[in-house]
């Protein structure tokens, strides 16, 4: 056996293992390393409410058609965190049945540190169930930032009114069946709709709603009307002059702005019309409230009694067609107690 090779080989041997062993140490204190290493201590701003009489905590219910005045008051402060940056820009908004509204965005910080958002401003619900959320955020120089909001309901009194069956009829087509219109049949019995034209409607005279029809010549338009003016002398000789007596009587309005067709609950409904405004197309005075011309409105109202019940109901325009002299509407009605 070659003794001095073994001399020679051992100690290599012995020196790469220790080598190695050094490596490996070295690996674990740079792992040791990394994994010890702090992240950014980062709190982020915060927003609290001033603790002040008269400035809103929460969420609040209101009473709808009632100006009442609203006072935010709230502390913007800089983290806590020894990394938190100062304090960059603040913004205000609102959003009213899913539209959200901008009161102004990213308006500098007048402090790094702190400073106070106070804001005064007058709301009013239009239709009971009306729901509206104003929303605070702050935001730093890292970009991080916080939010605030209050949930304001506007709902009527007495707390928990009465809650009615809403009877839909949503996106069908009207047009000038036999060029007198289609007429809307509502069953206030059963809540069941048929849309027909006017010999269906003969044989349901007292439960006829409304009347779509398209005036085919200048001034041509889309309409709704009421069918008991279809009998004033103002319609004889035209395609839908009808001559009979209504025993019921429908009335139409243009809801105020704000009222959401969707949304819209059994209270509100009425309180569209309730609240709504008559208006003259300049169709003739004996229309006033009886006609609406469709051009350019999202919204009607109307009333109906009948059988000493009040009927309410809404209208949504979804399209107008002047080639097919047709009209595509939504319908929600208020089924009565």
């Amino acid at each position: 056996m070659d003794w001095e090779f073994l001399l020679t080989f051992v100690p290599d041997m012995r020196y790469a293992s220790l080598m190695r062993n050094a490596g490996l140490l070295m690996a674990l204190s740079a792992a040791l390393f990394v994994g010890c290493k702090k992240e950014k201590e980062q709190n982020g701003p915060s927003l609290t409410v001033a603790a002040e009489p008269g400035v809103v905590t929460g969420d609040l219910t209101l009473e709808p058609l009632i100006d009442t005045t609203l006072r935010f008051k709230l502390i913007a402060q800089k983290g806590s965190g020894k990394d938190d940056a100062d304090l960059k820009d603040y913004s205000f908004t609102y959003t009213i049945g899913g539209t959200n509204f901008t009161v102004y965005a990213n308006r500098p910080a007048p402090n790094g540190r702190s400073f106070t958002i106070d804001e005064t401003l007058s709301v009013m619900g239009l239709v009971s169930g009306e729901v509206r959320r104003y929303t605070f955020t702050v935001t730093d120089k890292n970009g991080k930032s916080q939010s605030k909001s209050f949930k304001i309901t506007f709902q009527s009194s007495p707390n928990n009114p009465p809650s009615g069956q809403i009877d839909p009829l949503l996106s069908r087509e009207y047009s000038n069946r036999d060029d007198k219109g289609t007429y809307l049949i509502y069953d206030h019995t059963n809540g069941s709709f048929n849309l027909t034209g006017r010999t269906g409607a003969e044989n349901n005279p007292d439960q006829i709603l409304f009347l779509y029809y398209y005036r085919d010549r200048d001034p041509k338009y889309h309409s709704v009307i009421a069918p008991d003016v279809l009998s004033n002398d103002g319609y004889n000789g035209s395609s839908i002059e009808w001559d009979r007596s209504w025993r019921t009587a429908t009335l139409l309005r243009l809801p105020p702005s704000g009222v959401n067709f969707d949304n819209v609950t059994y209270e509100g409904i009425k309180e569209a019309f309730d609240r709504g405004q008559e208006v003259n197309d300049n169709i003739g005075d004996f229309n006033v409230g009886k006609r609406i011309k469709l051009d350019g409105r999202t919204l009607i109202a109307f009333k109906q009694t009948r059988a000493g019940k009040d009927i309410y109901g809404l209208i949504k325009i979804e399209g107008l067609n002047d080639a097919n002299k047709s009209a595509t509407l939504s319908v929600k009605v208020r089924r009565p107690n």
